[in-house]
């Protein structure tokens, strides 16, 4: 039986690009979470990361003292537990490991470092959690902007999950970085922001938005907050949704005041290209920050507090596009994906996998055929370099080569641990190979495209693994490709997988 605390402290830190900031909470199943405060101090570690490609013993020594003094505070609200991460300005910079490793010798916090996906995922969940117009926006057609100091991710969600995300190295203070040293120069800086901006987004809306009708933008991310929380003191109505025409410059600079402006005029000048783009004028600014997403994760991980909302369909939901996008069968994706968990599920105590691993067979069976759209002959390892090229929210970018190594090896044999490429750990290895043997025996089972065998029943008896096909139709192409594959599958879980055919007169 599972015992919960009453409650709990929990402290965030987020060691951003323009700010080193923390929030603490106060967690519980009954009262869910409540912020209890939040701290923060200003840092230019974006500027820096971005334009020198490393981080200063100045900047690291202002790290330490700003996170000693944040130990202070957490002492004096009794914190139980806490997560310090950090995210592309500290995970660029060619001395990282360096940094990392001071951090944790001057100050006792081991530093998380989350790739784009991963912290992206975060704020997705932090949302959920905290922004309460989010699920009927999200119903409705929302484009989400995830504006940060390095980067902006545009994600589209539609009938309550992710369709679509996109990253582009758009970020507010590697705008400012690079078109800085022409401001003086530029006759309308404004203009040259936008002109610098445009031909990704224009780009991304070609390729992704097309007859897509978006109801509202809405805006989050790192630079957000800032921007929100100044609004807000000069505005004391303001709710989130900004004010019609607020995207001159004559406007900007009357709302946020002249200093301000000029740290956020990217950020704001990036939404009004979007609101163009797009022809959305309805733009929310959610002040939800990292902060948040890191509370919202482990209230969910260690309290089991549930917001309801379903992340995992929202990462089968945007690979399904992706598997569109490349134009596969949707059909075969949907028997192979039926037949590879009926496989997977009935052979748990064998393989000994988790939740986490079925779903990575998911996503392998979703994107295993994308390659073929860009070469018939090669579309395993043209699929493995689609995989590698594309973002997936909501699983690290270990998990995405995990994935692509599956898929890559489906048609062939699986190489050795040293002959694979990646940084895996022996562990990882053999995760990998035993979803790529059931990836091979689920796959070949619908070889011919026909959905001929869309059920099967599994059972396992005295080292044999009968696979049993209900079906009226021919098989004889399945099983006469089925023993190839049944070989691998036998050296990697010690059991013979057989395939019968049952017919019942109930066509599969």
């Amino acid at each position: 039986m599972e015992v919960f605390m009453a409650s709990t402290t929990y402290a965030a830190i987020h060691v951003g690009s323009n700010e080193l900031c923390m929030k603490i909470y106060e967690m519980s199943r009954q009262n869910g979470i409540r912020q209890l405060t939040y701290v923060r101090h200003p840092l230019s570690l974006g500027a820096e990361s971005y334009t020198e490609g490393v981080i200063s013993y100045q900047t690291l020594t202002e790290i330490c003292n700003t996170l000693n003094d944040f130990k202070r505070i957490m002492t004096e609200f009794h914190t139980d537990n806490w997560d310090v991460c950090a995210t592309s300005a500290m995970r660029e910079a060619k001395n990282v490991l360096v940094v990392t490793d001071q951090i944790k010798i001057q100050t006792g916090f081991k530093v998380k470092l989350f790739s784009n996906s991963e912290a992206r995922f975060l704020y997705f969940k932090g949302m959920v959690h905290n922004e309460n117009q989010f699920e009927p926006l999200s119903e409705e057609g929302c484009l989400v902007l995830d504006i940060g100091a390095g980067s902006v991710q545009l994600s589209l969600f539609q009938n309550g999950h992710l369709q679509l995300t996109q990253n582009l190295l758009l970020g507010s203070s590697r705008i400012q970085e690079l078109l800085y040293a022409m401001q003086d120069e530029a006759y309308d800086y404004d203009a040259l922001i936008d002109e610098y901006i445009e031909k990704d987004l224009s780009l991304f809306k070609r390729l992704n938005l097309d007859k897509k009708e978006i109801h509202c933008i809405l805006a989050a991310g790192e630079m957000i907050p800032e921007t929100y929380y100044h609004i807000k003191e000069t505005k004391k109505d303001f709710e989130g949704f900004l004010p019609d025409k607020i995207f001159t410059k004559k406007k900007i600079l009357k709302l946020m005041g002249n200093i301000h402006a000029q740290s956020l005029l990217p950020t704001l000048l990036l939404i009004r290209k979007i609101t163009q783009l797009t022809d959305c004028q309805n733009v929310l600014l959610s002040p939800i920050n990292l902060c948040d997403g890191l509370a919202a994760d482990y209230a969910e991980r260690k309290l089991h507090l549930s917001c309801g909302h379903d992340f995992t369909e929202d990462i089968l939901s945007a690979s399904r596009n992706v598997a569109q996008k490349y134009e596969v069968d949707l059909s075969h994706i949907d028997t192979v994906q039926t037949l590879a968990l009926q496989i997977f599920d009935r052979i748990k105590k064998i393989h000994g996998l988790g939740k986490r691993e079925r779903l990575l067979l998911q996503l392998g069976v979703i994107l295993h055929s994308c390659g073929a759209y860009i070469n018939a002959l090669h579309a395993r390892e043209c699929s493995y370099h689609i995989l590698l090229s594309t973002e997936i929210i909501g699983i690290s970018h270990k998990e995405r080569l995990i994935v692509a190594n599956m898929i890559r090896y489906n048609d062939e044999s699986f190489p050795s641990f040293e002959e694979l490429d990646g940084d895996f750990s022996r562990e990882e290895y053999i995760t990998i190979v035993k979803l790529n043997a059931i990836l091979k025996i689920a796959n070949v089972l619908d070889k011919s495209n026909r959905q001929k065998i869309k059920n099967v029943g599994v059972s396992e008896r005295n080292g044999i693994l009968t696979i049993t096909a209900d079906t009226m139709a021919d098989i004889t192409l399945e099983k006469g490709l089925f023993l190839h594959k049944a070989d691998v599958f036998e050296e990697v879980f010690g059991i013979r997988p057989v395939l019968k055919q049952k017919r019942t007169g109930k066509r599969g």
